[in-house]
């Protein structure tokens, strides 16, 4: 009898799992745990992550990030030819930048993954549905950030690596199948305070326009500050209170044009990575950078101008503050970039593109690059006033998406699933009563389901139905945090015991921590065995004050606090008189 031969499949599409072949899944992603009763009952072997080799992706972020810099170059000459315009390569840094750091690391990441394929001894098959090498263009930056997690892109982008390569160990077969049109975000229902508060702003914005001048001298958008503080800011610095809300209208976009016609020759290629690179990036490259750009050039022109841009993530993802902000800065604004996160800064992350593109980058605590400044946090305000021993022991999760995305050293992809390991070993290690108040929080950011994995670990009760993830402190006993960002940063502000529970190997910081990160793992606040951790819990969970409020902890508090937060008596005059002396030269 002829053997069956292996199947390789490339994503969670199940319409191109075959019927009866053994399985050779390209990656965890895609296994879906709603989609467990498919997958579980067929015969299949799971290909490793490549960026589980930690030595592999600090080598792979030193090319990409040299390679994102070619790449900037080449499309800085492309871009202004296809616009007819002599811009400088920082003015598309800041436009193009977010996505371009993004975009060389997903098609890297989804390249190694076909080469672990390659590699295999086993001769396979793989089938390919229609249309599967016309993928759709994005309009922006937000709706390549929702496509680079579809499972329909993604098999778009494995078909094109895979026809691209060529191997013979791989048979690509076509089915007379079309792509499913995936819905990657759900529809979002407004509150009242949620729709009447940007209506309030628009109102407030045409009054207040009529009394202000054209140009601004420090404009905020999207800063991160509770609504109170800018209010404060405005009446110190002498500002009309704008929110600026002609910067938030949404964005129509037109059709492509057909770029076919369209090549790029902006690299010096090296390898048949980067001609791949080059090829695809014309199909691939947002809306809002050619056919669309022209009309957010000439919307920009109708906004007002700014001695001072103060924002802490509408650089990312907000297309027409990205093109305004551009040329405020090319005409000599200065860009202020604040962090909008953060605890214990990664190691690696978006290639210092905020750096890059500031004139000062503020941070939360100690520096690490000479281009940034300290001040304190502009959202963590939280500070319990007297401790209450409530019962309830919050568990904050962590995930991210189910397939790589930016060249970053903490969990990413599959290794999201190392973590949610590593917290089920901590929380079955729990006794009883422990479990009976857990409450646990997942994050609404990610695709890997931890959700209805907690929910059907712990039922459905263990799960926090509160609003925010303040109110979920507010009556907490203990926090645990399985991530070391703003999570972690708000319950050590906030004074309630804190336990941070991380999976060793996949979380790698600034060296600044170095010293910390031993002290906070040797007074126990910091956990890499899971089974400590439980143990530790059980232990303080009787009066946690008595752990928290000893010397060695108080110490470790202390040097958190030092390195990683700046606390001041009064913060709202340091921000101010840092806002005053931006020098405007």
């Amino acid at each position: 009898m002829k053997p069956i031969k292996k199947l390789l499949v490339t994503t969670a599409l199940d319409s191109t799992w075959g019927s009866q072949e053994n399985i050779v899944f390209l990656g965890e992603w895609c296994k879906k745990y709603s989609m467990r009763g498919s997958w579980q009952s067929r015969k299949h072997q799971t290909l490793d992550y490549h960026w589980r080799d930690r030595e592999k992706l600090f080598k792979d972020h030193s090319y990409l990030e040299s390679l994102n810099e070619d790449m900037l170059t080449g499309l800085t000459s492309f871009l202004n030819k296809f616009h007819g315009v002599e811009k400088p390569a920082h003015y598309w840094r800041i436009i193009i930048g977010p996505w371009l750091l993004a975009y060389v690391s997903v098609i890297w990441d989804r390249w190694e993954a076909v080469s672990l394929a390659i590699d295999l001894d086993d001769e396979l098959e793989t089938f390919v549905l229609e249309r599967a090498l016309k993928r759709v263009i994005p309009k922006d930056f937000t709706s390549f950030r929702e496509a680079l997690d579809s499972d329909s892109w993604n098999h778009t982008i494995f078909a094109s690596i895979l026809n691209e390569r060529a191997s013979s160990k791989i048979e690509v077969t076509s089915l007379d199948t079309h792509l499913p049109i995936e819905i990657t975000l759900p529809t979002l229902h407004l509150t009242f305070r949620q729709k009447f508060l940007p209506a309030l702003a628009r109102f407030a914005d045409s009054c207040f326009q009529k009394f202000s001048s054209k140009t601004k001298k420090i404009l905020f958008f999207h800063s991160y500050f509770p609504r109170k503080h800018l209010l404060y800011f405005y009446f110190k610095l002498g500002l009309f209170p704008l929110w600026h809300s002609a910067l938030k209208q949404k964005i129509y976009y037109p059709d492509a044009v057909n770029r076919e016609d369209l090549t790029f020759h902006g690299l010096k290629v090296n390898n048949n990575f980067e001609s791949y690179l080059c090829k695809s990036i014309i199909s691939d490259i947002p809306i809002a950078y050619l056919e669309g750009y022209k009309d957010l050039f000439i919307l920009s022109k109708t906004l007002a101008s700014a001695g001072v841009i103060f924002t802490a993530n509408a650089y990312i993802g907000n297309e027409l503050f990205k093109v305004w902000s551009a040329g405020q800065v090319l005409s000599g604004s200065k860009l202020i970039i604040s962090a909008h996160g953060g605890a214990l800064a990664e190691r690696y992350d978006m290639f210092n593109h905020e750096d890059k593109i500031a004139n000062s980058r503020v941070v939360w605590g100690k520096e690490w690059l000479d281009s940034q400044t300290r001040m304190p946090p502009n959202k963590i305000h939280f500070k319990i006033k007297n401790y209450h021993q409530h019962t309830k022991i919050l568990f904050i999760d962590y995930e991210a998406t189910r397939y790589g995305y930016r060249c970053v050293s903490v969990p990413i992809g599959p290794l999201v699933l190392k973590v949610f390991e590593n917290n089920m070993h901590f929380l079955q290690s729990l006794d009883q009563k422990l479990i009976c108040n857990l409450k646990i929080r997942p994050k609404s950011l990610g695709s890997w389901e931890t959700k209805l994995r907690y929910k059907d670990s712990f039922g459905a009760n263990s799960i926090s139905k509160e609003p925010t993830i303040l109110k979920d402190m507010q009556s907490s006993k203990v926090i645990i945090c399985s991530y070391p960002q703003t999570a972690f940063a708000e319950a050590m502000y906030s004074g309630i015991p804190t336990i941070l529970l991380l999976t060793k190997n996949y979380w790698e910081f600034q060296l600044i921590y170095d010293d910390l990160l031993e002290e906070l793992e040797r007074v126990k606040i910091l956990h890499f065995n899971p089974l400590d951790a439980a143990k530790h819990l059980a232990e303080i969970y009787p009066n946690p004050q008595i752990w928290w409020e000893s010397s060695d902890v108080l110490s470790a508090r202390k040097k958190f606090n030092e390195i990683c937060l700046t606390i001041t008596e009064n913060p709202l005059n340091q921000w101010t008189t840092f806002l005053k002396n931006i020098d405007l030269k």
